[in-house]
């Protein structure tokens, strides 16, 4: 995704008299856009991963370079470019300024007054674009590939000729709610993993390559929960990308499972039991077994605007326990009380039973698989 700082440091620094003042350990960073900055009140403009390009123009408002630097870095800024000369000298980059990029791994660079902007900011644009194009012609080919099982040989060549062969281990990871896909892209840039991460469905989905001696999937898994917000499902490793559309499936169901329990990561290889969903060939049949568990009370609540259903399914994941079902449900236990006795005389059973159970919780898992 994007282009890192590193690639358009290295294949301009010659041509427009580029330096490196710091923030070496930032040039995996993933540059999105380039952005002519000479007010830090325009930060609310930003969206995240782009290389702030600047005279020091600001510095006439009584702003300093530690200032303006430490502002947009709070942006998700992939690096910023400083053209010295006229409002800013080589003395203004002190060491404060050196091991707040340092630390923060923010790459700042510096150029010679006598390098227009325009040239430079055009010729980024230029690559940024190219690769953007590339991008989107991949992405184009993968979200082809995740609903034709198996994938057309016509798209495999394809996607082959991005880098990414058919026979290979790969995993593929399903994101909801990341605030910027720059935060994701720049840590794996910095582990030089193979991947390609696009946005779909309102997700992120990124597939990358497993080799030996990659990133671990733990560590894959910690880099991308930057936030708490955020929500992974993550499929089992598949070896071909033939089979990458039973996969993905695997990556929704995992996601589902994610949220439904939770928790900020589920991988479908922990699911244990509930993988046999996949396995069967009677669509059918699992819809009849969630109308059994489940109808009456999807019924009622669609007919009279209530919420049973999300009541019972926290009463499930809190082990039947009152207390902290209304705890997870912001609400009063008596609450939590009138409600289960509500939806005990709408299913016509006792819900405290294992079978009954496990019966009511897979008649979820059943309703998240069919709605995928």
């Amino acid at each position: 995704m994007g282009i890192q700082v590193k690639t358009l440091f290295e294949q301009t620094k010659e041509k427009y008299g580029l330096n490196l003042e710091g923030g070496e350990n930032g040039l995996s960073n993933a540059a999105s856009w380039v952005y002519l900055a000479e007010d830090i009140q325009n930060i609310s403009f930003l969206k995240g991963g782009e290389l702030i390009v600047t005279t020091g123009l600001f510095v006439q408002s009584g702003v300093t370079l530690y200032e303006f630097i430490r502002t947009f870095a709070t942006c998700n800024c992939s690096g910023i470019l400083v053209n010295l000369g006229k409002y800013l000298r080589a003395g203004d980059i002190t060491p404060k300024i050196k091991k707040f990029c340092d630390d923060n791994r923010i790459p700042l660079l510096t150029m010679p007054w006598e390098i227009h902007l325009i040239d430079i900011m055009q010729d980024y644009c230029g690559l940024l674009l190219s690769v953007s194009h590339r991008d989107a012609s991949l992405s184009a080919a993968l979200q082809n590939a995740i609903y034709q099982i198996p994938v057309p040989e016509g798209i495999l060549r394809l996607i082959n000729q991005f880098g990414f062969p058919t026979a290979a281990d790969y995993r593929i990871v399903l994101i909801r709610n990341p605030e910027d896909p720059t935060r994701i892209a720049s840590p794996l840039n910095r582990y030089e993993l193979k991947y390609h991460l696009f946005p779909y469905d309102n997700l992120q989905i990124l597939l990358y390559l497993e080799t030996p001696g990659s990133l671990p999937l733990p560590e894959i898994v910690r880099q991308l929960c930057y936030s708490d917000s955020i929500t992974l499902g993550v499929s089992d490793a598949l070896h071909s990308l033939s089979e990458l559309g039973v996969f993905y499936r695997h990556a929704r169901f995992a996601l589902a499972a994610a949220e439904f329990w939770q928790k900020p990561c589920v991988l479908f290889e922990e699911m244990g039991l509930f993988q046999l969903l996949f396995c069967t060939s009677e669509p059918g049949l699992l819809e009849t077994l969630c109308r059994k568990y489940l109808g009456p009370l999807e019924a009622y609540d669609m007919e009279h605007d209530t919420d049973y259903m999300t009541t019972l399914k926290e009463y499930l994941l809190s082990d039947c326990n009152l207390l902290a079902t209304a705890s997870r449900m912001y609400a009063h236990r008596n609450t939590i009380v009138y409600r289960m006795r509500k939806i005990r005389d709408l299913l016509h059973s006792g819900i405290d039973s294992a079978p009954v159970k496990f019966n009511l919780m897979m008649a979820f898992y059943i309703r998240e698989y069919l709605s995928m």
